[in-house]
């Protein structure tokens, strides 16, 4: 049986069907032109207005960035014709949470984003309670791998929590034996990454996305009045420095955040791009598993 109550698991599909509704509006307002920041806050508005809450700034990631980028405020960029842009939206009613993704290009790139979808509609197929997620990772892996991509190794899905976007289960994109079996009620976010590349990511420098840890001293009075602000806000979940920037001015919010990270209150989400530079797709559903199989929230 389920750990979840038929009331926690309606939540759960309520949320995937809104952020399913969210992403098609959104998937047609990504062309050239567009910038990022448009997208992104078009994202975040098109969540509010249909009563939820983001899980996490919406990401607008293109071509080799695999992963955490916001863009900040200021952002100018611009969605040009060769660009691989992945969309990885995420919304929340009272703390249940729905995870989705897609990716969108143009010419020479769509292969690289067919190969992500069927990928995911492979893992989704292998899912069901009793499986070691290293099934899954296998099933990503073959079907990327005999389209002559790489799945990045390196990116996992994850399950999710009341509160908690990432509750302790890791899903691979590669085949492995991790020991980590699914049970029924599991509710988990599968995202498979395919690359040009060699399969890796790592960290840039840069940082737009963080998450509240734990309260620690601080020495600026400006930087207690922050971290209290994040904690009544956002709580566990992930937030944009965007959001902060109407409150602060940007020389005062990058030194307190500064202090919050170097201090342990605050995690930074590194910006994630493929090692060699290789373009990147990604797609993903929230599923909900099922003794059989696995229930598609965002469909």
């Amino acid at each position: 049986m389920s750990a979840l109550s038929e009331e926690e698991l309606e939540k759960y599909r309520r949320v995937g069907r809104l952020l399913a509704e969210v992403r098609e509006d959104l998937r047609k307002a990504v062309k050239p032109g567009v910038k990022v920041l448009e997208v992104a806050e078009m994202a975040e508005e098109l969540i509010r207005q249909r009563g939820a809450k983001p899980a996490f700034p919406c990401n607008v990631s293109l071509n080799e960035i695999a992963a955490h980028y916001s863009p900040p405020a200021d952002d100018q960029t611009v969605i040009g014709e060769n660009d691989v842009v992945k969309v990885d939206i995420g919304a929340h009613l009272d703390g249940y949470i729905a995870d989705t993704a897609f990716t969108v290009a143009w010419g020479e790139n769509l292969r690289l984003v067919e190969v992500a979808e069927k990928a995911l509609e492979a893992a989704i197929a292998t899912i069901r309670s009793g499986i070691d997620v290293g099934e899954i990772g296998r099933a990503v892996q073959q079907t990327v791998e005999e389209a002559g991509f790489k799945p990045i190794r390196n990116l996992t899905g994850h399950s999710l929590a009341r509160w908690d976007l990432h509750a302790g289960i890791s899903i691979p994109n590669v085949a492995e034996r991790t020991g980590q079996t699914l049970e029924e009620g599991d509710v988990l976010a599968i995202e498979p990454f395919v690359t040009t590349g060699v399969g890796f990511v790592e960290d840039r420098e840069n940082v737009y996305i963080f998450r509240y840890q734990r309260d620690v001293p601080v020495r600026l009075r400006m930087t207690r009045q922050l971290l209290r602000e994040i904690k009544q806000e956002y709580g566990t979940l992930p937030f944009a420095e965007r959001w902060l920037s109407k409150k602060f001015s940007k020389i005062r919010l990058e030194l307190c955040l500064k202090e919050l990270v170097s201090g342990g209150a605050l995690w930074p989400y590194h910006v994630l791009v493929e090692r060699s530079g290789g373009k990147v797709a990604q797609a993903e559903h929230t599923v909900i598993v099922t003794e059989k199989g696995c229930e598609v929230t965002t469909l």
